[in-house]
Protein backbone atom coordinates (compact mmCIF):
# COMPACT_ATOMS: atom_id res chain seq x y z
CA UNK A 1 0.00 0.00 0.00
CA UNK A 2 3.00 2.72 1.01
CA UNK A 3 4.32 1.83 -2.39
CA UNK A 4 1.93 2.40 -4.10
CA UNK A 5 1.11 5.46 -2.46
CA UNK A 6 4.65 6.25 -3.33
CA UNK A 7 4.22 5.57 -6.35
CA UNK A 8 1.09 7.59 -7.67
CA UNK A 9 2.63 10.97 -5.63
CA UNK A 10 5.77 10.39 -7.70
CA UNK A 11 3.36 10.12 -11.10
CA UNK A 12 1.38 13.36 -9.83
CA UNK A 13 4.94 15.32 -8.89
CA UNK A 14 5.64 14.11 -12.53
CA UNK A 15 3.14 15.63 -13.95
CA UNK A 16 2.87 18.55 -12.70
CA UNK A 17 6.47 19.23 -13.36
CA UNK A 18 5.73 18.40 -17.05
CA UNK A 19 2.88 20.61 -17.37
CA UNK A 20 5.29 23.06 -15.50
CA UNK A 21 7.42 23.29 -17.77
CA UNK A 22 6.12 22.57 -20.93
CA UNK A 23 3.22 25.46 -20.27
CA UNK A 24 5.42 28.17 -21.00
CA UNK A 25 6.40 27.02 -23.99
CA UNK A 26 2.80 27.47 -25.96
CA UNK A 27 4.06 30.59 -27.62
CA UNK A 28 1.21 33.53 -28.11
CA UNK A 29 0.67 35.14 -31.35
CA UNK A 30 1.03 39.39 -31.43
CA UNK A 31 -2.69 39.45 -31.93
CA UNK A 32 -3.30 36.89 -28.84
CA UNK A 33 -0.99 38.29 -26.57
CA UNK A 34 -2.32 41.70 -27.45
CA UNK A 35 -6.18 40.53 -26.70
CA UNK A 36 -5.07 38.62 -23.45
CA UNK A 37 -2.91 41.88 -22.22
CA UNK A 38 -6.29 43.97 -23.24
CA UNK A 39 -8.04 41.80 -20.67
CA UNK A 40 -6.11 41.24 -17.96
CA UNK A 41 -5.69 45.02 -18.10
CA UNK A 42 -9.32 45.98 -18.49
CA UNK A 43 -8.68 48.95 -16.04
CA UNK A 44 -6.28 50.71 -18.55
CA UNK A 45 -6.47 54.52 -18.20
CA UNK A 46 -9.83 56.23 -17.83
CA UNK A 47 -10.54 57.07 -21.40
CA UNK A 48 -10.19 52.81 -22.50
CA UNK A 49 -11.40 51.56 -18.84
CA UNK A 50 -14.83 53.01 -19.04
CA UNK A 51 -15.29 51.34 -22.67
CA UNK A 52 -14.69 47.65 -21.30
CA UNK A 53 -17.11 45.35 -19.90
CA UNK A 54 -16.18 42.55 -17.41
CA UNK A 55 -15.17 39.50 -19.08
CA UNK A 56 -17.46 36.54 -19.11
CA UNK A 57 -16.34 33.34 -17.76
CA UNK A 58 -13.07 34.89 -16.21
CA UNK A 59 -13.98 35.16 -12.65
CA UNK A 60 -13.07 38.25 -11.26
CA UNK A 61 -11.21 41.15 -12.77
CA UNK A 62 -7.82 41.41 -11.46
CA UNK A 63 -6.28 44.40 -9.84
CA UNK A 64 -3.09 46.01 -10.48
CA UNK A 65 -0.74 44.99 -9.24
CA UNK A 66 -1.41 41.86 -6.98
CA UNK A 67 0.62 38.69 -7.21
CA UNK A 68 -2.06 37.25 -9.21
CA UNK A 69 -1.89 39.74 -11.83
CA UNK A 70 1.97 39.92 -12.05
CA UNK A 71 2.16 36.20 -12.10
CA UNK A 72 -0.33 36.18 -15.38
CA UNK A 73 1.10 39.16 -16.55
CA UNK A 74 4.65 37.44 -16.41
CA UNK A 75 3.38 34.53 -18.05
CA UNK A 76 1.85 35.81 -21.24
CA UNK A 77 5.12 37.96 -22.04
CA UNK A 78 7.40 34.62 -20.98
CA UNK A 79 5.24 33.08 -23.81
CA UNK A 80 5.54 35.67 -26.54
CA UNK A 81 6.67 33.87 -29.84
CA UNK A 82 8.72 37.00 -30.26
CA UNK A 83 10.46 35.11 -33.48
CA UNK A 84 7.25 35.59 -35.73
CA UNK A 85 6.59 39.51 -34.43
CA UNK A 86 7.38 42.38 -36.42
CA UNK A 87 10.55 44.31 -35.05
CA UNK A 88 8.77 47.19 -33.28
CA UNK A 89 6.43 44.67 -31.31
CA UNK A 90 8.87 42.67 -30.76
CA UNK A 91 10.96 45.58 -28.90
CA UNK A 92 7.71 46.15 -27.06
CA UNK A 93 7.34 42.97 -25.43
CA UNK A 94 10.82 43.06 -24.98
CA UNK A 95 10.52 47.25 -23.23
CA UNK A 96 7.91 45.08 -20.80
CA UNK A 97 9.55 42.36 -19.55
CA UNK A 98 12.35 44.67 -18.57
CA UNK A 99 10.06 46.92 -16.95
CA UNK A 100 9.00 43.77 -14.81
CA UNK A 101 13.04 43.80 -12.98
CA UNK A 102 12.10 48.00 -12.07
CA UNK A 103 10.09 48.80 -8.62
CA UNK A 104 6.46 49.49 -10.24
CA UNK A 105 5.36 46.28 -8.58
CA UNK A 106 5.52 47.56 -5.27
CA UNK A 107 3.74 50.49 -6.08
CA UNK A 108 0.52 48.74 -6.67
CA UNK A 109 -1.88 51.92 -7.17
CA UNK A 110 -1.48 53.19 -10.59
CA UNK A 111 -1.53 57.18 -9.64
CA UNK A 112 -2.75 57.92 -12.85
CA UNK A 113 -5.68 55.53 -12.54
CA UNK A 114 -9.06 56.39 -10.02
CA UNK A 115 -9.21 52.98 -9.35
CA UNK A 116 -12.59 53.28 -7.15
CA UNK A 117 -14.43 55.00 -9.99
CA UNK A 118 -13.28 52.27 -12.72
CA UNK A 119 -14.04 49.29 -10.30
CA UNK A 120 -17.88 50.91 -9.78
CA UNK A 121 -18.01 50.99 -13.10
CA UNK A 122 -17.07 47.69 -13.71
CA UNK A 123 -19.39 46.81 -11.12
CA UNK A 124 -16.12 45.01 -9.09
CA UNK A 125 -17.26 43.17 -6.12
CA UNK A 126 -16.46 45.94 -2.30
CA UNK A 127 -15.23 42.96 -0.85
CA UNK A 128 -12.69 42.48 -3.38
CA UNK A 129 -11.56 46.74 -3.59
CA UNK A 130 -11.36 46.49 0.15
CA UNK A 131 -9.37 43.41 -0.11
CA UNK A 132 -7.48 45.44 -2.27
CA UNK A 133 -6.78 48.51 -0.35
CA UNK A 134 -5.28 46.30 1.71
CA UNK A 135 -3.19 44.82 -0.08
CA UNK A 136 -1.53 49.00 -1.36
CA UNK A 137 -1.02 49.71 2.54
CA UNK A 138 0.63 46.21 2.99
CA UNK A 139 2.89 46.84 0.08
CA UNK A 140 3.64 50.51 0.23
CA UNK A 141 5.02 49.47 3.95
CA UNK A 142 7.05 46.49 2.45
CA UNK A 143 8.28 49.21 -0.73
CA UNK A 144 9.33 51.68 1.93
CA UNK A 145 12.09 48.78 3.65
CA UNK A 146 13.17 48.80 -0.18
CA UNK A 147 13.48 52.04 -0.12
CA UNK A 148 10.60 52.53 -2.81
CA UNK A 149 8.46 55.35 -1.48
CA UNK A 150 5.92 57.64 -2.97
CA UNK A 151 6.63 61.37 -3.71
CA UNK A 152 4.27 64.07 -2.51
CA UNK A 153 2.09 64.44 -5.10
CA UNK A 154 1.66 61.35 -5.83
CA UNK A 155 0.58 60.33 -2.26
CA UNK A 156 -1.91 63.28 -2.84
CA UNK A 157 -3.15 61.95 -6.05
CA UNK A 158 -4.03 58.65 -4.26
CA UNK A 159 -5.87 60.64 -1.19
CA UNK A 160 -7.78 62.63 -3.62
CA UNK A 161 -9.35 59.57 -5.10
CA UNK A 162 -9.83 57.87 -2.19
CA UNK A 163 -11.74 61.00 -0.43
CA UNK A 164 -14.11 61.01 -2.78
CA UNK A 165 -17.36 60.36 -2.06
CA UNK A 166 -17.77 56.83 -4.14
CA UNK A 167 -16.10 55.44 -0.80
CA UNK A 168 -16.80 57.68 2.27
CA UNK A 169 -18.84 54.76 3.70
CA UNK A 170 -15.84 52.06 2.48
CA UNK A 171 -14.13 51.32 6.26
CA UNK A 172 -10.62 50.14 4.32
CA UNK A 173 -10.73 52.32 1.58
CA UNK A 174 -11.10 55.20 5.16
CA UNK A 175 -8.10 52.93 6.92
CA UNK A 176 -5.77 53.39 3.33
CA UNK A 177 -6.95 57.25 3.59
CA UNK A 178 -5.52 57.32 7.12
CA UNK A 179 -2.18 55.67 6.13
CA UNK A 180 -1.65 57.53 3.69
CA UNK A 181 -2.34 60.92 5.13
CA UNK A 182 0.67 60.19 7.66
CA UNK A 183 2.65 58.61 4.87
CA UNK A 184 5.90 60.04 4.63
CA UNK A 185 7.13 60.90 1.18
CA UNK A 186 10.51 60.78 -0.32
CA UNK A 187 11.99 64.21 -0.73
CA UNK A 188 12.17 64.70 -4.35
CA UNK A 189 9.74 63.88 -7.59
CA UNK A 190 11.70 62.10 -10.00
CA UNK A 191 12.05 58.51 -10.77
CA UNK A 192 16.41 58.92 -10.12
CA UNK A 193 15.72 58.93 -6.29
CA UNK A 194 14.00 54.96 -6.60
CA UNK A 195 16.44 52.15 -6.56
CA UNK A 196 17.89 52.05 -10.06
CA UNK A 197 15.60 55.10 -10.68
CA UNK A 198 18.10 56.89 -13.16
CA UNK A 199 18.62 52.81 -14.82
CA UNK A 200 14.62 52.64 -15.16
CA UNK A 201 14.18 55.91 -16.54
CA UNK A 202 17.03 55.52 -19.27
CA UNK A 203 14.80 52.48 -20.11
CA UNK A 204 11.76 54.30 -21.00
CA UNK A 205 14.03 57.10 -22.58
CA UNK A 206 15.25 54.28 -25.12
CA UNK A 207 11.98 52.79 -25.66
CA UNK A 208 9.71 56.11 -26.40
CA UNK A 209 12.14 57.95 -28.49
CA UNK A 210 13.03 54.88 -30.11
CA UNK A 211 17.26 56.02 -29.78
CA UNK A 212 19.72 55.16 -27.20
CA UNK A 213 21.25 58.26 -26.44
CA UNK A 214 21.78 60.11 -22.66
CA UNK A 215 20.03 62.30 -21.03
CA UNK A 216 22.75 64.67 -20.98
CA UNK A 217 22.67 64.78 -25.12
CA UNK A 218 19.08 64.75 -25.42
CA UNK A 219 19.04 68.11 -22.79
CA UNK A 220 21.08 69.81 -25.23
CA UNK A 221 19.27 68.63 -28.61
CA UNK A 222 15.91 70.27 -26.60
CA UNK A 223 17.89 73.48 -25.37
CA UNK A 224 18.96 73.79 -29.31
CA UNK A 225 15.39 73.23 -30.46
CA UNK A 226 13.71 75.37 -27.81
CA UNK A 227 15.77 78.43 -28.76
CA UNK A 228 14.69 78.06 -32.44
CA UNK A 229 11.06 77.87 -32.09
CA UNK A 230 9.51 82.04 -31.35
CA UNK A 231 5.69 81.27 -31.31
CA UNK A 232 3.78 80.92 -28.15
CA UNK A 233 3.11 77.62 -27.05
CA UNK A 234 -0.03 75.43 -28.53
CA UNK A 235 -2.81 75.36 -26.16
CA UNK A 236 -4.53 71.94 -24.87
CA UNK A 237 -7.06 70.60 -22.76
CA UNK A 238 -5.32 70.33 -19.16
CA UNK A 239 -6.43 67.36 -18.04
CA UNK A 240 -4.76 63.88 -17.45
CA UNK A 241 -7.28 61.89 -19.77
CA UNK A 242 -6.40 61.65 -21.78
CA UNK A 243 -2.48 61.93 -21.13
CA UNK A 244 -1.22 65.14 -22.98
CA UNK A 245 1.27 63.49 -25.42
CA UNK A 246 -2.24 61.83 -26.61
CA UNK A 247 -3.56 64.83 -27.49
CA UNK A 248 -0.47 66.17 -29.46
CA UNK A 249 -0.86 63.01 -31.75
CA UNK A 250 -5.12 63.65 -31.94
CA UNK A 251 -4.57 64.05 -35.90
CA UNK A 252 -2.16 61.08 -36.21
CA UNK A 253 -3.89 57.38 -37.23
CA UNK A 254 -2.98 55.35 -33.85
CA UNK A 255 -0.70 52.24 -33.98
CA UNK A 256 -1.66 49.32 -31.77
CA UNK A 257 0.96 48.73 -29.28
CA UNK A 258 1.00 46.36 -25.94
CA UNK A 259 1.17 48.26 -23.53
CA UNK A 260 -1.71 49.03 -20.87
CA UNK A 261 -0.05 52.58 -19.71
CA UNK A 262 -0.59 53.73 -23.09
CA UNK A 263 -3.79 52.97 -23.52
CA UNK A 264 -2.41 50.32 -26.02
CA UNK A 265 -1.25 52.32 -28.45
CA UNK A 266 2.74 52.60 -29.67
CA UNK A 267 2.93 56.19 -28.78
CA UNK A 268 6.24 55.96 -30.73
CA UNK A 269 5.40 54.22 -33.53
CA UNK A 270 2.36 56.68 -34.13
CA UNK A 271 4.52 59.38 -34.00
CA UNK A 272 6.97 58.31 -36.34
CA UNK A 273 4.66 57.55 -38.87
CA UNK A 274 2.19 60.19 -38.72
CA UNK A 275 1.99 62.59 -41.64
CA UNK A 276 0.51 65.76 -39.53
CA UNK A 277 3.08 68.25 -39.17
CA UNK A 278 3.52 70.20 -35.80
CA UNK A 279 2.95 73.62 -35.92
CA UNK A 280 5.63 75.94 -34.20
CA UNK A 281 3.59 76.23 -31.19
CA UNK A 282 3.01 72.67 -30.80
CA UNK A 283 6.90 71.77 -31.30
CA UNK A 284 7.23 74.15 -28.18
CA UNK A 285 5.13 73.25 -25.97
CA UNK A 286 6.05 69.00 -26.82
CA UNK A 287 10.07 70.68 -26.34
CA UNK A 288 9.37 72.09 -23.04
CA UNK A 289 7.64 68.83 -21.64
CA UNK A 290 10.68 66.88 -23.09
CA UNK A 291 12.87 69.56 -21.21
CA UNK A 292 11.12 69.60 -17.35
CA UNK A 293 10.71 65.62 -18.11
CA UNK A 294 14.26 65.58 -18.21
CA UNK A 295 15.14 67.69 -15.48
CA UNK A 296 12.52 66.04 -12.66
CA UNK A 297 13.57 62.80 -13.37
CA UNK A 298 16.79 62.77 -14.27
CA UNK A 299 18.38 65.64 -13.00
CA UNK A 300 16.95 66.52 -9.64
CA UNK A 301 14.83 69.55 -10.31
CA UNK A 302 12.54 70.71 -7.52
CA UNK A 303 8.80 71.25 -8.22
CA UNK A 304 9.78 75.03 -7.85
CA UNK A 305 12.33 74.58 -10.70
CA UNK A 306 9.60 72.93 -13.08
CA UNK A 307 6.83 74.89 -12.45
CA UNK A 308 9.23 77.67 -13.40
CA UNK A 309 10.21 76.54 -16.38
CA UNK A 310 6.87 75.50 -18.13
CA UNK A 311 5.25 78.58 -16.56
CA UNK A 312 7.79 81.13 -18.35
CA UNK A 313 8.16 78.80 -21.58
CA UNK A 314 4.35 78.02 -22.47
CA UNK A 315 2.85 81.20 -20.63
CA UNK A 316 0.77 78.93 -18.31
CA UNK A 317 -0.64 80.01 -15.23
CA UNK A 318 0.51 77.62 -11.35
CA UNK A 319 -2.68 75.54 -12.39
CA UNK A 320 -2.71 74.54 -15.78
CA UNK A 321 1.22 73.99 -15.03
CA UNK A 322 0.92 71.89 -12.06
CA UNK A 323 -1.34 69.82 -14.88
CA UNK A 324 1.31 69.39 -17.02
CA UNK A 325 3.92 68.64 -14.26
CA UNK A 326 1.75 65.85 -13.32
CA UNK A 327 1.11 64.48 -16.81
CA UNK A 328 5.15 64.01 -16.83
CA UNK A 329 5.38 62.72 -13.58
CA UNK A 330 2.75 60.10 -14.20
CA UNK A 331 4.04 59.31 -17.60
CA UNK A 332 7.65 59.18 -17.12
CA UNK A 333 9.38 59.76 -20.69
CA UNK A 334 6.24 59.18 -22.84
CA UNK A 335 6.77 62.83 -24.25
CA UNK A 336 10.08 61.33 -26.15
CA UNK A 337 7.49 59.44 -28.85
CA UNK A 338 7.44 63.35 -29.93
CA UNK A 339 11.23 63.14 -30.63
CA UNK A 340 11.52 62.51 -34.09
CA UNK A 341 8.08 64.15 -35.31
CA UNK A 342 9.98 67.49 -34.01
CA UNK A 343 13.00 66.64 -35.19
CA UNK A 344 11.81 66.00 -38.57
CA UNK A 345 9.63 69.62 -38.15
Amino acid sequence: MKTSLRYVSSALLLLTMISGCTEPHVKLSHTDLSEQLNQLNWFSYPAASQTRKPLQGEGSLELPFTETYLKKRHDLLLRADLDNFAETAAQEAQYLSIQQRYPERFLPWPVHLNLPVIAQAHQVASSQMDAWYGYVEARLNEARESKIVLNRVERQQLLDYLTSDITTQSKAAQSLAEYLASYRVRSSLGMYQLPNGKEWYQSKLNFYSGTVNSPEALLGKLQNLASEAREGATRVNFSLNPPLVHQLLAACDKRAGLNWRDGFVSLQQTASQCEQILTNGERLFAVAMMEVDLGVHYFAWSQKQAMLALQSRLALNEDQAFVVLKDILFFPATSFALLSRITSS
